[in-house]
This record gives structure tokens, C-alpha cells and sequence, in this order.
């Protein structure tokens, strides 16, 4: 199995180097649908049950759930074709998740203001809270929200990098 291969060739040098070092543990395609994150969630988690300890575990079904439905609300992944391509990777001492969906010509992945009164809004809020580093990219192929949780927590949360 190989890094992801949805994106165009201008984005191809960040992801290669996004993936460099780590091991890609899976890979998989859900339906541009509601319930493909709930299902993403579950498929993260059993795939990563033996490589991190519980309470990283619930960090990172939180983060993928958020992310993948992001992609289905934000992006054209949401038409009768669509696809979001969840990849996990695992590095010396990290989780890496990757979701891609088929792009956007109108939304671009950004952490928005919330108040304390608002129902939706927070995704990219709890993954820049929570994750060790993550990301963002887009082109003409879709798009791709990235983030990497520490095993030994080490890593400052909140640090963003655009490809």
C-alpha cells in the first residue's frame, strides 16, 4: 500500500513528504455519506487498538469523526458519487490520519469562531485543540485534512501547517 493517491500532481511533493517515515497501516474508501463517520470512526479504532493506549484512542475516533464529516458536509464528496478516502499511518512515535474527499470549489478547511451557543462549527476547533499537528490541502484532484497525534504526547497541541 502506498501514500494517498487522490490528489493532483501539484499536491503530491507535500503529501510524499507528509507520509515519509511512516507506515501506512490502512487505507479505505467511505460513501459521502452522514454515517461514514461513524463507520470511519469504528474502522480507525479497530485498526489502531493494538498500537496506542485508550485514552489517545478516544482522541483520535473524536478527531476522524469530526474530520470525515467535515468532507461529507463541506465537499463535493457529498454527490451521488462521492467518496472520503480515510488513510491511518504510524510513525516512530505518532498516529497520522489522512482524509481526503473530492474537493471544493467554494470551501476551503478553516478553524472557525464559535460561541457557546453554537451547534456545529467546532471540527477543525477540537482537531487544532487536540492534535499534535495537522493540515490542510487542496487542488484540482479534492482535498485533504491531515493531523498526527503523539503517542508520548510530547508535541504541543494546535500547530497548523497548509501542505
Amino acid at each position: 500500500m502506498s501514500a494517498p493517491e487522490r490528489t493532483g500532481h501539484g499536491a503530491m511533493v507535500a503529501v510524499i513528504r507528509r507520509w515519509d517515515g511512516l507506515r501506512i497501516v490502512g487505507q479505505r474508501d467511505f460513501r459521502g455519506v452522514a454515517q461514514s463517520a461513524g463507520a470511519a470512526r469504528r474502522w480507525v479504532v479497530e485498526l489502531l487498538g493494538g498500537h496506542a493506549p485508550a485514552e489517545l484512542l478516544e482522541t483520535v475516533e473524536l478527531l476522524v469523526s469530526e474530520v470525515v464529516t467535515n468532507a461529507v458536509l463541506h465537499s463535493d464528496s457529498a454527490g451521488p458519487e462521492g467518496l472520503v478516502t480515510v488513510c491511518v499511518g504510524l510513525g516512530r512515535d505518532l498516529i497520522h490520519v489522512e482524509v481526503i474527499d473530492d474537493g471544493s470549489a467554494v470551501n476551503v478547511p478553516e478553524v472557525r469562531a464559535t460561541d457557546g451557543e453554537s451547534l456545529s462549527g467546532r471540527g477543525l476547533g477540537w482537531v487544532n485543540l487536540l492534535a499534535s499537528v495537522w493540515g490542510s490541502s487542496q487542488d484540482e484532484g479534492g482535498g485533504a485534512v491531515w493531523f498526527q497525534l503523539a503517542n508520548d504526547h510530547a508535541s504541543g497541541p494546535g500547530s497548523h501547517l497548509s501542505n
